[in-house]
């Protein structure tokens, strides 16, 4: 609830649920800690980092990030708006590899509210 709550979609009725796809032959599988998957077709990808700092976002991790986005278009065939949020501790540094790929972020903070 309180997740919904900081996205401004708590009136929005909402299916919770992970996935997870574990690749076949020479690709590689992904998992998704949590969606939010809304009436309104739209679905928050929720990336959850746990860390005792700002979270820092690199290439690598970016590429990856997208990566699983991408598998779970093609795996899926949704063609529902999909919102990639962090959920991070502490935040995270606003860098350019967090900026244009992170529409939402909850912190820590924003689930004992």
């Amino acid at each position: 609830m309180q997740i919904r709550r900081k996205l401004g979609i708590e009136g929005v009725l909402t299916n919770t649920s992970t996935w997870r796809h574990t690749g076949d032959k020479g690709e590689r599988g992904a998992q998704i800690e949590l969606l939010l998957e809304r009436q309104d077709r739209c679905i928050n990808i929720c990336e959850i980092k746990f860390t005792n700092d700002l979270f820092v976002m690199d290439k690598n991790y970016s590429t990856d990030l997208n990566r699983k986005v991408n598998v779970f278009r093609e795996v899926t065939g949704t063609n529902k708006t999909l919102f990639l949020t962090l959920i991070t501790t502490f935040g995270a540094m606003k860098n350019e590899y967090y900026l244009g790929q992170v529409q939402a972020e909850v912190l820590m903070e924003d689930l004992f509210k």
